[in-house]
């Protein structure tokens, strides 16, 4: 996958631009930002969820940005607690637009700490027209503004997550206002060892949602 280097309020950021290896998405959205979970604990735009969603997504005709957040895995600056890596994902945003049409519809996913960046990013962001949230860390982060989004949004989950108790994701889910799609993934843990297949699939099946509504 093409290389390339983001700008960001923390300087250069190490990011990579997966292209559609087939004919490109006509509907629904045209790119995606896939954000990885919590860099001190070793997540980085290879962490085998991101590459997970970032294939399916590609696969399914979107150009993908993947990129490691401020002060790690090559990109510059030093972490900030989710804040300053807010101005990371709009710089991912902004790479994403580049390689569509003006005006085209985005997505932005996440895992664990991930989804929280990026969704936060993606409510304020007007060409982002739907959220994916990957094992969302709904006791540590306020995922309340997420609840009540009308934007289009998929939610997985592991049923066995060591850290983020199902129970506290699905009572966050019984708050939002416009029901989003769900994916308990049962048997996972946290880090869904051995259980891609069911976050590629919700992947490849919210992507098709979207294009059938346009």
């Amino acid at each position: 996958m093409p290389t390339f280097e983001l700008s960001s309020t923390a300087g250069t950021l190490a990011a990579r631009h997966d292209p559609p290896p087939g004919k490109p998405a006509t509907r629904g959205p045209r790119a995606a930002v896939v954000c990885h979970p919590h860099p001190v604990a070793g997540g980085t735009m290879d962490n085998k969820v991101t590459f997970t969603v970032a294939k399916a997504l590609r696969e399914a005709g979107l150009h993908v940005v993947r990129f490691n957040f401020r002060g790690f895995g090559g990109s510059e600056g030093v972490h900030d607690e989710g804040l300053g890596e807010q101005d990371d994902v709009r710089a991912a945003l902004d790479a994403a637009a580049s390689f569509v049409e003006e005006g085209a519809p985005l997505l932005v996913a996440g895992f664990s700490f991930g989804s929280w960046v990026g969704t936060t990013v993606g409510l304020a962001d007007d060409r982002v027209t739907a959220l994916m949230a990957i094992a969302p860390p709904v006791t540590k982060y306020d995922y309340a503004p997420l609840a009540a989004t009308a934007k289009d949004l998929a939610v997985v989950y592991a049923c066995d997550d060591e850290l983020v108790p199902a129970a506290d994701v699905e009572r966050w889910l019984a708050t939002c206002v416009h029901p989003p799609r769900i994916t308990p993934v049962v048997g996972a843990t946290h880090l869904f060892h051995g259980k891609l297949k069911p976050i590629s699939a919700a992947t490849t099946s919210f992507v098709e949602a979207l294009a059938a509504d346009g």
